[in-house]
């Protein structure tokens, strides 16, 4: 008669899956450990860039004046909008249509028409993103248009 031992314990699938994920990650640290090695540093370029550095104190960067023409040449114009502004807005909240209240469209509901019509919404807002990344006059026909999809137009 056989010998049987009920202490003994089989490998379920996740326990297979874990100790194969764990080879994995060593094996592929042990290969991007090998490749640092091709890298040199040059201690003599890098004692020369922190001679040539100047110290900057957290007080010294408050203390410091903005005149009117680094002003200007930011381009900080109160009622202005800009391509770079509407792309920004339109790519991390064009979901609740954040883009379209920057370029001037006054109803309180076009969020609504954004985040509560899922597929409607996505699309639009995909569509006024990419439309504005390849054509650089695209944004201009939001400023102070109510229309949903103002890019059938």
């Amino acid at each position: 008669m056989g010998i049987f031992n009920p202490i003994i314990k089989t490998h379920t699938k996740t326990q297979t899956m874990k100790k194969l994920a764990l080879v994995l990650g060593l094996a592929l640290g042990i290969g991007f450990g090998a490749q640092a090695n091709k890298y040199k540093m040059d201690e003599t370029k890098l004692a020369q860039t922190f001679e040539n550095s100047q110290e900057v104190t957290f007080s010294d960067m408050y203390s410091a004046d903005l005149n009117a023409a680094d002003m200007t040449s930011l381009n900080l114009k109160g009622d202005s909008k800009t391509r770079g502004g509407y792309l920004l807005r339109s790519f991390f909240c064009g979901g609740i249509a954040l883009h379209r209240y920057y370029m001037g469209t006054g109803k309180k509901y076009m969020w609504a028409l954004y985040f509560c019509v899922p597929v409607a919404g996505g699309v639009a807002a995909c569509v006024d993103f990419w439309g504005a990344v390849f054509s650089k006059d695209f944004y201009k026909k939001y400023e102070n248009n109510d229309k949903w999809f103002v890019w059938l137009d």
